[in-house]
């Protein structure tokens, strides 16, 4: 029987909770049914080691000529030959990188059968005619399916395009739990010195992240020990804020950021948007109770009353938030059998690629 070509698109394969993500799709994807290709605007990113071998990989390089004429007819002739070579050449497409203008456009022609991932909920990144011209741009109304990660994120985005309903749906990250678990026993040179652990992971990035917001908050806690993981663009304004701050440490990017997660009492996050953030999903394996300004739901995972706690997004009552949770915090988290939700997020995505998904 010929296998199907399944094409995915992406921007890169550095840290993130989106390329992690993407791996772990990858490498549950059954490969003697699929051919799968995937095409990345830069082939570099410290997790292309993890990904199945089995994948082809493909650079689609895009110009950043300084004359902005040169380059809009270098990137324009090349996406015209692309798309003449590669029209419909596809069983199934997915940009999976919402961000990503070439990505969208390539999976776009790609197949006739074609989806785009939206990891995040734009309707807190733009206002509403960025957000319509945002999602215009990446022809939302002609792609035949819409995944989401989130409840909230395909509630929200439906609110400004009531057709999306009946083509959008909701297929949660797949989870590497073995993986997780693996790791999380990795030996550190590290140790939690104060009462009760918070470790935050992810990008540094203000926007979204508010980090400084947690920063200024664990200023003020006693007894609470705060680490910082990862690496942005705004990491050297959190180490000057952090410069006489004994309680809190920044300790950079890791590969393996399971073995400090282990040792948390609590995983925080205090962004202003989310869709469904990977660390939520890596908490709940590891048995991690999360504190967090983003309540979410997912198509089997509510976080809210079940793997944490939902505090306001304002920093004083913030403060006020996490104070109470240390003196009444009796919540005991579900056990998940993330073995059984993989293969129902893989039952799910592998039908609409056999194009039998009815929503």
């Amino acid at each position: 029987m010929r296998k199907k070509k399944i094409l995915f698109t992406s921007y890169d394969l550095n840290i993130g909770g989106i390329e992690k993500a993407l791996i772990n799709l990858l490498n549950n994807m059954n490969y003697d049914k699929y051919d799968i290709t995937l095409i990345l605007e830069k082939k570099e990113g410290v997790l292309l080691d993890k990904l199945n071998k089995n994948v082809n990989i493909v650079e689609y390089k895009v110009s950043n000529n300084k004359n902005i004429l040169i380059r809009k007819i270098i990137n324009f002739t090349k996406r015209i030959r692309w798309i003449i070579k590669n029209y419909h050449k596809y069983d199934f497409s997915c940009c999976y990188a919402t961000y990503s203008y070439p990505c969208n456009t390539l999976s776009f022609y790609a197949s006739k059968n074609n989806s785009i991932y939206v990891h995040s909920n734009y309707k807190y990144i733009y206002d509403e005619i960025n957000l319509k011209h945002f999602f215009d741009t990446r022809r939302i109304d002609r792609f035949k399916k819409i995944i989401f990660v989130s409840n909230e994120a395909r509630n929200d985005l439906i609110k400004f395009y009531p057709f999306i309903k009946d083509k959008s749906l909701v297929i949660n990250n797949l989870v590497d739990y073995k993986e997780i678990i693996k790791l999380s026993k990795e030996k550190i040179n590290i140790n939690k010195s104060l009462d009760k652990l918070f470790v935050f992971v992810g990008r540094l990035e203000e926007n979204s992240k508010r980090i400084s917001k947690l920063i200024k908050v664990f200023q003020e806690l006693k007894n609470m020990e705060l680490w910082i993981i990862g690496d942005g663009l705004d990491k050297k304004i959190y180490e000057n804020m952090i410069k006489t701050s004994s309680n809190i440490k920044m300790l950079g990017s890791k590969i393996n950021p399971y073995p400090y997660m282990k040792l948390a009492d609590y995983i925080i996050l205090t962004s202003d948007y989310e869709g469904f953030p990977v660390v939520y999903n890596e908490s709940i394996v590891l048995n991690k109770k999360i504190i967090t300004t983003i309540d979410v739901s997912d198509d089997y995972i509510s976080i809210k009353d079940r793997f944490g706690y939902i505090i306001d997004k304002d920093i004083k009552n913030m403060k006020k938030d996490i104070e109470n949770i240390m003196i009444n915090d009796k919540l005991e988290i579900e056990d998940i059998d993330f073995s059984k939700l993989n293969k129902k997020r893989i039952d799910m995505l592998e039908s609409i690629i056999e194009d039998n998904y009815e929503i």
